[in-house]
């Protein structure tokens, strides 16, 4: 379900945030909830008895989609609310004619929930793009952090993905290229 007022539910969203992120790949509490005045921003929602226990914070941008954080709390995961939430997204895409995006951490052996992580979406329809990306810092003491973009329905050459890398970088992380 599509959140209209999200600041409304913002203490409840940011609780699954914080324990669903680790500090590097989250913003501080007041600049998340400053995301939301943004109105290219928007959250879905997945409730289990008047509560939040999923939510998907994505970005409808003029070129593209930008899945940017999702998350179940710890006690709802395998519930498929992940899953629905996805789904939903991907759908709006589709009636909008739009490309869809997502950041995931490079698949390695010393931690296997990257490569569960990038399962999850590939059954969604998601390709694993691995040219070198990285998303930009939530904070200003953050250093950029290295991930791999995936891409909806296909690959994508990263020349290709170059407008959108740009669009991403300056409307979610306020950094010119």
């Amino acid at each position: 379900m599509l959140l209209k007022y999200p600041e409304t539910r913002f203490e409840e969203i940011y609780e699954i945030y914080e324990e669903a992120f680790p500090p590097v790949e989250r913003r501080k509490k007041e600049d998340q909830k400053a995301v939301l005045e943004n109105p290219c921003y928007y959250v879905r929602i997945k409730e289990d008895e008047g509560k939040i226990v999923a939510f998907l914070g994505y970005w409808v941008l003029s070129g593209c989609m930008f899945l940017e954080h999702l998350a179940t709390s710890a006690v709802c995961r395998g519930k498929g609310y992940g899953k629905q939430l996805v789904e939903e997204c991907v759908q709006e895409a589709r009636n909008l004619g739009k490309m869809v995006f997502l950041e995931i951490e490079p698949i390695t052996e010393a931690d296997p929930m990257t490569g569960r992580r990038a399962g999850f979406y590939e059954r969604l329809g998601f390709k694993v793009n691995t040219f070198p990306y990285e998303q930009m810092p939530l904070k200003p003491e953050d250093e950029p952090c290295r991930l791999w973009v995936m891409s909806l329905g296909q690959t994508i050459e990263e020349q290709a993905f170059l407008p959108y890398k740009k669009e991403i970088y300056r409307e979610v992380y306020g950094v010119e290229m």
